[in-house]
């Protein structure tokens, strides 16, 4: 009777935080979820993600779809199964959003390529032979291809191949690159028609990295620059209007941090020191149309994450009222 008595006060208070977040109309608490900027609807689109229950006895993955207007959070339905960890990108030229991999709630590392149609995932049959989760996914928009790096296919098990979609199949690159990895930051730098990569995680928890990377498309060159330091699951965007990769956060060797750094190509710079409580998936997405980076949630700590909002303009943070 005290078991099933608990068990009914732990599964109303999950119901009661669940109706409470949705009559404010901002998605739940959560991390490894993912975020993309629309530019067709020029929105900030959210969906998937993770977050532990019950003090981390168990898990709720997500498949809801939320979008960002600037001012606030719109729900829009639920979208595919439920995943986590899947990358995102908007492809410029045939104006649709993709999706790669990611974990399914069984815990499985996944290899779908999906596209987003009528607020739906949908399979696209040919796909990279890779199965990948915390993977990097761009868009070229010079080259005009999708490039997938890394990512994990099993727990302590991470890839190191680059593919690229030109819209009809998918080709792996053969050459040499950045060391297998999950959890880093890679965006496309349109400025400079280069793909970036910094950081991550290696097999272990121990292995983190702080080597900064670019691609175009017929070599993979580390830079020789000295980044923030080696973090894992940071925050990060590319603002096309300055030209600038933002990394906001992440875990370092000493813990979790909340500074904020630009990278312009040629040199790393801390920016900022303050702002949003440390975390790390404390993902991001550049609004061109606002000119601002938009950050959504993430880990605060172990079971604990947020689902606060925040905006970065370029000089300092700002967090979001609903």
């Amino acid at each position: 009777m005290i078991y099933k008595f608990l068990l009914a006060a732990l599964l109303f208070s999950a119901v009661t935080v669940y109706a409470q977040e949705n009559e404010r109309n901002i998605p739940m608490k959560r991390a490894h979820h993912s975020l993309v900027y629309d530019e067709t609807e020029n929105t900030i689109l959210l969906t998937g993600g993770s977050t532990p229950l019950n003090g981390g006895s168990s898990f709720k993955v997500y498949n809801d779809v939320w979008i960002f207007d600037g001012k606030k959070w719109i729900p829009k339905g639920i979208a595919g199964d439920e995943r986590s960890s899947f990358a995102l990108a908007y492809d410029t030229k045939r104006k649709k959003l993709y999706s790669f991999g990611g974990y399914t709630n069984d815990g499985r590392s996944r290899s779908e390529f999906r596209v987003l149609e009528n607020n739906d995932w949908k399979t696209i049959p040919e796909n990279p032979g890779v199965i990948a989760a915390e993977s990097g996914f761009v868009y070229d928009s010079h080259r005009d291809k999708l490039i997938t790096f890394g990512g994990s296919s099993a727990p302590g098990k991470m890839n190191s191949d680059t593919w690229e979609w030109d819209g009809a199949v998918w080709k792996k690159f053969e050459g040499a690159g950045p060391e297998a990895r999950q959890a880093f930051a890679m965006v496309y730098d349109s400025k400079r028609k280069k793909t970036i990569l910094y950081g991550g995680m290696g097999a272990t928890r121990e292995a983190r990295y702080d080597d900064t990377w670019e691609f175009d498309g017929t070599v993979w060159r580390k830079i020789p620059v000295e980044g923030p330091g080696p973090r894992v699951s940071a925050g990060y965007a590319y603002d096309s209007d300055k030209g600038l990769l933002i990394l906001f956060g992440g875990m370092t060797n000493d813990g979790f941090v909340n500074d904020t750094w630009s990278f312009d190509g040629l040199a790393w710079k801390k920016i900022s020191s303050d702002g949003p409580q440390a975390r790390t998936m404390g993902y991001m997405a550049y609004d061109k149309e606002r000119k601002k980076i938009f950050l959504f949630g993430g880990r605060l700590g172990w079971p604990n994450d947020a689902n606060d909002t925040w905006e970065w303009d370029g000089t300092k943070w700002t967090e979001l009222k609903f």
